[in-house]
């Protein structure tokens, strides 16, 4: 061996074709077989997995009654090949797998509409969404008069409102009830009918969000397939938000625009176009605050991330625009609501039924103890995070910040459903390759599998996950702090992007 091979370093070796193709075609069974598992217990109609909603919908639904062990094992098949596909189909790409991007958006159409055409699983959630556009379109507040009057009034919806939420006015903001709303119109007297609406709602935007990150990754093939793979073709988020139809995916789309509105400060301009653009901006992050308010995390995470990408005095006529914009939308929105909205959503939040991360009694009965809290918990999270987050690329400065942020608020809160992960999915498809991928692709797949099937969630499944969310948190945020969160690989900057070389 000559001198200069003992001090020159080795360069990274290029990964086989043999496990390439392996892994590419790992992925593609296990994803499949995922999606067409989740899609069949949802076409099954069992009632551990639908919910009831009534006669007259356009649904594919068997009105089938499965075995219990049958049901539960089904889940978790298609959990855990859900997550393994989406894991297996990233390390294909990490070794030169490049599918056509346009492919694997035709794929997720293909899904999207499948998991519309079936019966909404999983939850009792859509039940919920159509009982509050019921009382909407019958001239009622929907953050006043609970599902039970609505059954006590004999409502055909009301009828069938679910008895966990009964006595629970919505908590929702005025951007996601004015959608249930107009799904309640379109829909009539049938819920069957207004949850179809409510799922095409979804299905519209999560094929939205599959577009939006596509471009925002840019014309790089390769980090076009992350993104697809991690939100497009993803069987859990095709799962849980259009056959779960969730209302948490109705936030992303103005949260994604909003960054696009913000991007045009990358062209030339002077501080008027930069005001315009934060106007723009500011709005249309104000519709994603009102639709769901915990949405302010990664609002902020972007405000943080143009504050560090603007200058001088761009940046600031950007970000007064964007408070302005977006503060009339929240002041119009809950003008509209009034003081019972916010009342609503302090009340449903002192609720320790379905708490993960169980807190001792008394500070469920204290809202301000709660805040602080839940507060405390977000800055910790977040502060592990913003220490030890992975470099984003050069290209895109704003979504380290709103990936912290959102982080920070899913997993510091008490309550942490699978389908909340939608707020950081399409954001961690617009980061390089890092462990954060496995670590937040084997949560979710953990979580769906252990609340599974989803309606009538029992005492049993909330003890197994106040035990997983826990340790997991624990785990993970030890792995953070010790920068364990990057892949065991050399890192170069072409045209000042990060781009992870694979090891061998």
């Amino acid at each position: 061996m000559t001198q200069e091979a003992l001090v020159r370093p080795r360069a990274p070796a290029v990964p086989r074709a043999p496990w390439q193709r392996l892994l590419a075609a790992v992925a593609l069974t296990m994803t499949t077989v995922s999606i067409v598992v989740f899609a069949a217990l949802s076409a099954s109609g069992d009632r551990a997995i639908v919910a009831p909603i009534g006669p007259a919908g356009p649904f594919a639904d068997l009105h089938s009654t499965l075995a219990p062990q049958l049901v539960k094992a089904a889940c978790w098949l298609a959990a855990a090949t859900g997550g393994a596909g989406v894991a297996a189909g990233l390390a294909a790409a990490r070794r030169g797998w490049r599918p056509r991007p346009g492919l694997l958006l035709a794929a997720c159409t293909a899904a999207v509409a499948v998991f519309v055409l079936v019966p909404p699983a999983a939850s009792i959630d859509v039940q919920n969404y159509a009982e509050y556009g019921r009382i909407v379109v019958l001239g009622h507040n929907p953050w006043v008069m609970t599902p039970q009057q609505l059954h006590e009034l004999g409502d055909p919806v009301g009828l069938l409102r679910p008895t966990q939420w009964e006595n629970q006015p919505t908590v929702y903001g005025p951007a996601a009830t004015a959608v249930e709303a107009a799904a309640a119109w379109l829909g009539g007297a049938a819920m069957a009918w207004i949850a179809f609406w409510i799922k095409v709602v979804n299905g519209i935007a999560y094929i939205a969000v599959a577009a939006m990150i596509d471009r925002l990754a840019g014309p790089d093939p390769a980090r076009r397939v992350r993104a697809a793979l991690l939100w497009a073709v993803n069987p859990l988020m095709l799962f849980w938000m259009v056959a779960g139809a969730h209302t948490d995916l109705l936030a992303v789309p103005p949260l994604l625009l909003a960054l696009l509105a913000a991007r045009t400060l990358r062209g030339r301009g002077g501080d008027t176009r930069a005001a315009l653009a934060g106007l723009t901006s500011g709005v249309l992050a104000g519709i994603a605050i009102a639709v769901k308010v915990t949405f302010a995390g990664p609002v902020a995470g972007l405000a943080a991330g143009l504050w560090q990408a603007a200058t001088g005095g761009r940046r600031a006529a950007l970000l007064a625009s964007g408070v302005v914009g977006g503060t009339l939308v929240l002041a119009a929105g809950y003008a509209i609501a009034g003081q019972a909205a916010l009342t609503s959503l302090t009340r449903r939040m002192s609720s320790a039924n379905d708490s993960f991360l169980p807190l001792p009694a008394f500070v469920y009965h204290h809202a301000v103890l709660y805040a602080g809290v839940t507060l405390a918990a977000f800055l910790v999270v977040g502060g592990i995070l913003a220490w030890r987050m992975p470099p984003g690329y050069a290209s895109l400065p704003e979504i380290g910040p709103m990936l912290v942020c959102a982080l920070a608020v899913v997993l510091g809160d008490v309550v942490q459903y699978p389908w909340y992960d939608a707020m950081f999915f399409p954001l961690l498809a617009l980061l390089p390759a890092t462990r954060l991928d496995i670590w937040l692709l084997a949560r979710n797949a953990a979580l769906s599998g252990l609340l599974l099937p989803g309606v009538g969630i029992t005492a049993h499944q909330y003890r197994e996950v106040r035990i997983a969310v826990p340790v997991f948190m624990a785990c993970f945020l030890a792995a953070t702090a010790l920068g364990k969160l990057q892949f065991a690989e050399v890192h170069r900057r072409v045209d000042g992007e990060a781009l992870p070389l694979v090891r061998d």
